[in-house]
């Protein structure tokens, strides 16, 4: 990146140096290269440094892992989440813990946090391993296909089955296909700039815009199912987040609305689906280009099974697996960075940022950080065996009062999903093949699906 400014020079009173390109190049490059827009901005200003992203407001990259240790730990009426997350309102909704903040943040927070704690991950853990079994039955072996479609209908089936309490049939297929189809309409690489010249909250409820039909569409029958699910007419198959959210209540003894019901699970269908496919599929892709992981984790991993398949009680003793997920995660977090909008003057790192500004704990740099990851471009899974990173170190599920509600479904499903595959087959890379982060909307993952072959174990 070219820049006239000198890395001193601040872009206004009180923030870090910015390239002197135009607001609206500086969006453009945001969407079609953010990870390049990065570390150009980082190898020419350092730690901290300012994108004025036009229509989006001034974003301030921040990759010091103390300085993103002191966002994390920000006082949450000061710092906001939820406001800077504001373009996710038209579709997972005005209750979503995704978008709001303070008390309002910390009520929603309370009533999701029991269907997702740790403990309750055993509960979904034959869902989790039958949809990859499923998967595997109809994987073609011996040719290259890309894993990122495999990875999204395993994922989407997975948290409709947890999420609703669905079994195998029409009507989880029926929402699988809708799902399926009102994603696929944000997850153009130009998405941003669509966004930015025709702001989302402008077309929300809109007919002819193909993301609100297909959202209206979604929203009928999942409106319709929570009816009858509180009718007694939709029996679950199994323990799910629905069931859950129909029995909490308040501090106050009031029960959620069915709108509250919807967000929250709109949330949870969009945070943990896509986000989580995108994972796996970079995971096969880095366990798949170095053989010797690989053998490591298949020999952890079937050494520890029963008729072949991994269990429930022996997923944490997959120590080397466990790690490679982790590794993966660093090379290539999903949302390359998290936000915090200022509503009053905050200070970090020694400078006194004012209300207004977007500031980014940026997960991609501090995860490519020389002298905390070593040789960090390569897959070293073993960094995560010998030492424990703190929260401010290593966070592509974000960090401090916002942390991912999905973060430890999140990682229990890779381990699922991950095991029962190598427990079964083995995987492979096709000759030159080489995959490179692109945007897939708002989130990031390989532009070639992450292709591999399966061959049999």
């Amino acid at each position: 990146m070219s820049s006239e400014r000198g890395p001193q020079e601040s872009t206004s009173a009180g923030l870090p140096p910015s390239p002197r390109r135009p607001a609206w190049w500086q969006l453009v490059r945001f969407a079609g290269d953010p990870l390049g827009l990065l570390d150009d901005g980082h190898r020419e200003f350092g730690d901290a440094f300012t994108l004025d992203i036009a229509g989006n407001g001034k974003f301030v990259m921040l990759s010091d892992p103390e300085v993103v240790r002191e966002v994390f730990r920000g006082d949450p009426e000061v710092l906001h989440s939820g406001e800077a997350n504001a373009l996710f309102r038209a579709t997972v909704g005005q209750s979503s813990v995704l978008v709001l903040d303070e008390a309002p943040h910390a009520r929603q927070r309370r009533v999701l946090v029991p269907p997702l704690k740790g403990d309750r991950m055993r509960a979904f853990f034959e869902a989790m391993r039958l949809e990859t079994l499923n998967a595997l039955r109809q994987w073609p072996r011996g040719v290259p296909v890309p894993s990122l479609p495999v990875m999204r209908s395993i994922t989407a089936r997975v948290i409709l089955r947890t999420g609703l309490g669905l079994e195998a049939g029409p009507e989880l297929d029926g929402f699988q296909r809708k799902i399926e189809r009102m994603l696929s309409q944000g997850r153009q690489k130009y998405a941003l700039v669509m966004m930015t010249v025709i702001p989302i909250d402008r077309l929300t409820g809109s007919r002819w815009a193909p993301l609100f039909r297909q959202l209206r569409d979604l929203d009928e029958d999942l409106f319709a199912f929570i009816a009858a699910r509180r009718r007694g007419e939709k029996p679950a198959a199994g323990e799910n987040v629905l069931d859950d959210l129909l029995a909490a209540r308040y501090e106050d003894g009031s029960a959620l609305e069915d709108r509250e019901v919807r967000d929250a699970l709109f949330t949870i269908l969009i945070a943990g689906h896509d986000t989580t496919a995108l994972g796996l599929s970079w995971a096969l892709v880095d366990i798949s280009s170095h053989p010797e992981i690989q053998d490591r984790v298949t020999a952890e991993v079937r050494g520890a099974t029963s008729d072949g398949l991994p269990q429930a009680e022996r997923l944490p003793d997959f120590d080397v697996l466990d790690a490679t997920i982790r590794e993966s995660l660093r090379r290539w977090p999903v949302v390359p960075f998290v936000v915090r909008k200022t509503v009053r003057p905050f200070a970090a790192g020694g400078r006194e940022y004012p209300p207004g500004v977007v500031l980014c704990p940026c997960s991609y740099l501090v995860h490519h950080r020389e002298d905390l990851y070593p040789e960090p471009a390569r897959f070293l899974p073993d960094r995560f065996l010998t030492r424990k990173f703190g929260p401010h170190e290593w966070f592509p599920f974000g960090g401090g009062n916002r942390v991912c509600l999905g973060m430890p479904f999140a990682l229990y499903e890779m381990k699922v999903v991950l095991a029962t595959m190598l427990a079964q087959v083995r995987i492979e890379r096709p000759p030159g093949a080489r995959s490179t982060p692109r945007r897939y909307g708002l989130v990031m993952g390989p532009d070639d699906g992450g292709r591999i072959i399966i061959r049999p174990g």
